[in-house]
């Protein structure tokens, strides 16, 4: 099984179980018509870090990265990315379509998203580590740990990310269009994996994926 499958199987909390050839044929499917569909677009921008009294913040800019989180992910590191990608309206609308008439398959279109917007962030990652010549010490996303959702509106606004892909946030902060991601990428400093993780989740003790045992996909 390719790894993309896998992927999304995950997703779908199928991580150990034989799958059904009839399950198979559909998430084959619904990978190739979410690729199909989505219209993956992303903006990033490098800045110097400077270190204020109220958090780290992207020189010249007014973000300001509070918490103990962010500042344990972001040590030694010289330069941070700010980050924003999308798959595009398209995504949303097709999910939404398949809602009404076949759940299954709205469920199953809705993990091969999830695995899409991932693919697109860990390219726009490594075309970031290319341009700033440096190693990524991973991305950590608003949300995740005690960095906090409230710096969405700022966040978008830095990239001017509405006018150059589309992606905006609702009063409550939802991102729309849904399947994107805002994430701060380190630069210059140790390897470390990729955010998401439990030592940075908010959901920690309480993840279904965590209960099974299992790695956060």
């Amino acid at each position: 099984m390719d790894r993309t499958k896998a992927e999304v199987l995950r997703y779908l909390g199928r991580r150990r179980q034989a799958v059904p050839a009839e399950l198979d044929a559909l998430v084959e499917s619904c990978m190739a018509l979410m690729r199909e569909t989505a219209a993956p677009r992303h903006v990033w921008r490098i800045f110097d870090m400077e270190d204020r009294a109220d958090g780290l913040a992207p020189a010249g800019t007014t973000l300001v990265l509070p918490g103990q989180d962010i500042r344990r992910r972001l040590t030694g590191c010289r330069r941070v990315a700010l980050l924003a990608a999308t798959l595009g309206v398209g995504a949303d609308t097709l999910i939404r379509r398949w809602e009404h008439t076949d759940l299954t398959r709205a469920l199953v279109l809705d993990a091969c998203a999830n695995q899409l917007i991932e693919e697109v962030c860990d390219e726009a990652e490594r075309a970031v580590e290319a341009d700033a010549a440096m190693r990524s010490a991973g991305r950590f996303s608003p949300g995740y740990g005690d960095l906090p959702l409230t710096l969405q509106p700022g966040f978008l606004a830095v990239l001017d990310a509405g006018r150059r892909i589309g992606l905006t946030c609702t009063e409550s902060l939802i991102l729309l269009p849904r399947k994107s991601v805002t994430a701060l990428i380190g630069l210059g400093g140790p390897a470390r994996p990729a955010a998401g993780r439990c030592e940075d989740c908010a959901a920690r003790g309480v993840c279904d994926f965590a209960k099974r045992g299992e790695a956060c996909p």
